[in-house]
């Protein structure tokens, strides 16, 4: 017969003091924690904040490229023909517009709207009722005063119908380096704003200033109760924040 492999023994040890640590700990590991997501938070908005500053760098360095000035034509430029000679073949290259091809005698032309025999038609009518209300011989017209009524109506109802367009931004015209450096910085911060890791950290800091206002209206001499507040609103040290005693030490105090 075999002999069993004897079982490794584990002893349990106790240690007071760690269970101390701890058991008495939670505040401390909390706040460590919370220590460490600050930390994170506010590099994750530095890292943000420099990427944005980048991608408006790159944006400004194309929209200057896109507005630099056309280089001027010369004669050379000038030339609608290029001619390309090979052994066995020669090419010509001609730029046509739409009225040198209509100069030929082709089908095509440049777009151009006809009026056609029905406009025409309704152009008459249209003036033969308007001769028809004019007084002959005078040149007051009847219809002019229902027509800019009418006009005047029509602009009132699409103000107070339709919101403003926007208006156009202007064109950037930055001229000096101060301008370019305040336009960057613009628009950087309007970008952050928009940024997630930038409203998570308002939202903290939110809470932080609530939470402080909350302790400091709670520490004020108006939550003191009314018959003792012109007694405290005399003393030297009319409130301190927090309490130095406790209620025993306190009520010895008053007895004494």
């Amino acid at each position: 017969t075999r002999k069993k492999a004897p079982k490794k023994k584990t002893e349990i040890v106790f240690d007071p003091q760690k269970r101390k640590e701890f058991l008495t700990g939670f505040r401390k590991r909390k706040n460590e924690r919370r220590k460490r997501a600050q930390q994170e938070l506010e590099r994750n908005l530095k890292e943000e904040r420099k990427r944005i500053r980048l991608e408006i760098k790159d944006g400004i360095k194309h929209m200057k490229k896109s507005y630099e000035p056309l280089k001027e034509i010369t004669e050379a430029d000038k030339v609608n023909e290029d001619e390309y000679e090979d052994d066995d073949v020669k090419v010509k290259i001609v730029e046509l517009s739409t009225g040198d091809l209509a100069a030929q005698r082709c089908m095509l032309g440049q777009n151009q709207a006809e009026d056609t025999d029905e406009s025409v038609d309704e152009g008459e009518e249209d003036d033969e009722e308007d001769n028809s209300n004019r007084i002959p011989g005078m040149d007051f017209d009847i219809n002019a005063k229902r027509k800019r009524k009418y006009s005047d109506n029509e602009e009132n109802n699409t103000d107070t119908g339709k919101k403003k367009p926007k208006m156009d931004k202007p064109n950037l015209d930055l001229k000096t380096k101060k301008e370019l450096d305040h336009f960057k910085k613009v628009k950087t911060l309007k970008k952050i704003k928009k940024s997630k890791v930038f409203k998570m950290k308002e939202q903290l800091d939110k809470k932080a200033n609530q939470k402080k206002a909350r302790k400091d209206k709670n520490n004020s001499l108006k939550s003191i109760p009314a018959h003792m507040r012109k007694k405290k609103k005399f003393q030297k040290n009319p409130y301190n924040k927090g309490r130095l005693m406790n209620r025993k030490q306190l009520r010895r105090k008053n007895n004494s």
